[in-house]
């Protein structure tokens, strides 16, 4: 078994990591020295780099702070990896512009273009793992969720109230312990030598709006509450990618494993 370590380890795909036995990096990515000491005595295996600022609206507004946590800090981690070690970025579908619409999702052969600033530090950061001199994979997740996210709208549903969702932005959803269940199954067959290619999307199985994701949920769990569609875009909303989700192709080939919103479902109604 592979010594498997993680930054961002107090977020919720980190968390679930340190959870299933991967040892947490702890000091903050934007100092060097720090990380490159604590990565030295880890002597860790593979590191798989969650830590980033990843709020969108956030980032719209704090610039100058998502690009040194989110680019600067993966190239010190790039810098601090010891040789012959694996290094798994966590990037997203914000990548891309969304302007295109593709059944199953944005693929690994698209090209970048990101319509928000949170986009563009991933696509940096990317740019940046793609200098390393180690191994590298970098994994392109969609919507992630769990309860803790979904708690507020579920809290709404019981309650019995309207609930209005956009119809018009649309992912790939996907529990966050079943991607980290795709992310163990990576290492693994990336340690097989199993993989050919540096770049992989790991998502939920199909591309929902927000709208059809919460009828799911909603249908699913037994709840009740009035759901509407929003056929427009908020008023001073920050720009998002509208079409995101991603083809997940590439992974079932591989044999990563595919989970359904139902899937995610059933683990959400555990927190209910």
């Amino acid at each position: 078994m592979p010594k498997i370590a993680c930054t961002g380890s107090k977020g919720a795909v980190g968390s679930e990591l340190v959870r299933r036995g991967c040892i947490p990096i702890e000091f903050d990515i934007t100092f060097p020295m720090w990380i490159k000491d604590e990565i030295y005595t880890i002597n860790p295996d593979v590191v798989i780099h969650c830590a980033a600022i990843t709020d969108v609206s956030y980032c719209e507004s704090h610039f100058q702070e998502s690009f040194d946590v989110n680019v600067r800090g993966t190239v010190n981690i790039v810098n601090a990896m010891p040789k012959g070690s694996l290094l798994v970025y966590i990037s997203s579908d914000h990548v891309f512009s969304g302007n295109q619409y593709f059944n199953n999702g944005y693929g690994e052969r698209q090209k970048p273009s990101p319509v928000n600033r949170y986009g563009f530090s991933k696509w940096g950061a990317e740019e940046m793992v793609k200098t390393s001199t180690n191994p590298y994979v970098i994994v392109r997740s969609s919507k992630l969720f769990n309860y803790p996210w979904a708690q507020p709208t579920l809290d709404k549903f019981k309650e019995g109230e309207r609930i209005e969702e956009t119809d018009i932005i649309k992912r790939s959803f996907l529990h966050i312990n079943h991607f980290v269940d795709g992310l163990f199954k990576l290492v693994e067959i990336y340690k097989e030598g199993l993989i050919e290619k540096n770049l992989i999307n790991i998502s939920g199985s199909s591309v929902y709006s927000y709208y059809l994701f919460w009828m799911v949920m909603q249908k699913e769990l037994g709840l009740p509450g009035k759901l509407i569609p929003r056929m427009h875009e908020l008023k001073d909303a920050d720009p998002r990618p509208f079409r995101g989700g991603l083809c997940i192709d590439r992974a079932k080939k591989l044999g990563i494993p595919i989970y359904t919103i139902v899937d995610g479902a059933k683990l959400l109604a555990q927190g209910i």
